[in-house]
């Protein structure tokens, strides 16, 4: 079961969407020794300080309540920190997220854009909450600006809105295009 919710903080309405009543169902499943818990359509939304810091979509999920984690199927995250929100998106094929410390691990054709327009593409990222970086040690691409740069990795420091690549990063040129050939002379085009 997943609870919506609608609020409104007196500049406008926005709607919260809570997966509490699925992860209190999860965990009382799992203390009669049930298997882990299916779900789809899941939103996994953790907040401190009344604004939304990590938001997690997926089609599937499977909770597994005795490591407070959920497997997920095509997912896509959306991470906000600050009062000045700095952040990413990113989508993916699959990932894992950990609920009590809503952190989480994205696979299989990754990308995504950090709020001031870097987009990314690797085969993993994952994201630490508590440090709040995005980081990957897997080979990636970044675009920023029109440049597309190459890498073994990164490091996002989201709070500081920082970004280092990895690995020897090159600069990804794109081959010219091809002139047409001359004329020959006299002829008239």
């Amino acid at each position: 079961m997943v609870v919506a919710m609608t609020i409104d903080s007196g500049h406008g309405k926005f709607w919260t969407i809570v997966a509490l009543c699925a992860l209190s169902l999860a965990r009382a499943a799992a203390a009669e020794g049930t298997p882990p818990l299916d779900i789809e359509g899941l939103t996994f939304v953790a907040s401190r300080g009344g604004s939304a810091g990590v938001i997690v979509w997926a089609d599937t999920a499977r909770f597994h309540t005795d490591e407070d984690t959920a497997d997920l199927q095509r997912v896509r995250a959306r991470v906000s920190l600050g009062s000045d929100p700095t952040g990413f998106e990113v989508e993916c094929d699959e990932g894992t997220l950990d609920l009590g410390r809503s952190a989480f691990d994205a696979r299989g054709h990754v990308r995504g854009r950090t709020d001031d327009g870097r987009a990314f593409e690797a085969d993993w990222v994952r994201y630490d909450h508590d440090e709040g970086v995005l980081y990957t040690d897997a080979p990636v691409l970044i675009t920023e600006s029109g440049t597309t740069l190459r890498g073994g990795g990164f490091r996002y420091f989201v709070r500081e809105n920082r970004f280092r690549l990895l690995g020897g990063a090159t600069v990804v040129q794109e081959p010219a295009a091809e002139a047409a050939p001359a004329p020959p002379r006299g002829a008239t085009p």
